[in-house]
């Protein structure tokens, strides 16, 4: 895959691969870059930047895992249905959007360690300036953004757990808030409770929806939100999120609560 750039009226989306070896090499005009090169264990990554950004280095980046799908690439996930899109939503949003490609049930490889989600940050930021509208130059060392969300919807909450949990790459510290979206098949509820209460993350917000249509259907992510909930209810955490079901089908939660938790 090439790299592909298009502005819409509600921003310009960039489609990419994300490959440690697609490095600016001199910061200085005319830009020289080494070529793209073919998908590899890194992996494609849709980026989105709202109209209202105009400096994607200023803005948090929310990368989001996505759920389980059937077609080959993020695109076909995203446009197979409307609950899928944000982008229109977030037009005028002041956050840079990574969605990375997973395949069937939601394995996304490298994307989904530690590792492959710095690469993934470093990349989509590179990408950003480089083929973004319009395009710039890329400082070097390529610049972190001044703040990291990272959601999980459905099957992606495996990689989320991956990429949270333990973790001791170079993004951790920008983390400021995990956002789990029907995301629980693993038993983790007691353990994001867990992760919440550690003294370094106390800053760090962690934000539980889960949707009538699973916890009707009694799934795990049910389970764990009973868990999460009792745990606050017996000790209270000011940095956890949590609430009773939400009135929504289970595609359709994201997508009710992404672009009202990003207004300041």
């Amino acid at each position: 895959m090439t790299t592909r750039t298009f502005t819409t009226g509600d921003g310009t989306t960039i489609l990419a691969d994300i490959n440690d070896s697609l490095r600016i090499v001199n910061a200085g005009p005319p830009v020289i870059a080494l070529p793209p090169l073919k998908p590899g264990p890194i992996g494609v990554a849709m980026l989105f930047v709202p109209r209202a950004v105009s400096l994607v280095e200023q803005v948090p980046m929310l990368v989001y895992y996505h759920g389980h799908h059937g077609p080959s690439a993020i695109e076909g996930y995203v446009n197979q249905m409307p609950e899928r899109d944000f982008r229109p939503s977030l037009a005028g949003s002041k956050v840079f959007l990574v969605e990375p490609q997973g395949g069937p049930l939601s394995k996304f490889g490298d994307l989904g360690t530690p590792a492959g989600l710095s690469s993934l940050i470093d990349g989509a930021m590179w990408n950003a300036l480089v083929n973004g509208q319009p395009p710039r130059p890329s400082p070097i060392p390529t610049p972190k953004p001044p703040s990291l969300i990272v959601a999980a919807f459905s099957g992606g909450g495996d990689a989320l757990n991956s990429v949270v949990f333990g973790a001791r790459a170079d993004y951790v510290n920008l983390i400021s808030e995990v956002w789990c979206f029907d995301s629980m098949y693993s038993g983790e509820g007691a353990q994001w409770v867990q992760w919440a209460r550690k003294p370094e993350n106390a800053k760090k917000t962690l934000r539980v929806r889960v949707s009538t249509e699973v916890d009707n259907a009694g799934g795990s992510p049910a389970t764990q939100l009973k868990i999460i909930q009792e745990a606050v209810k017996g000790r209270p955490a000011a940095n956890i999120d949590v609430a009773k079901a939400v009135d929504s089908t289970h595609e359709g939660l994201p997508g009710k609560f992404i672009a009202q938790w990003l207004k300041p």
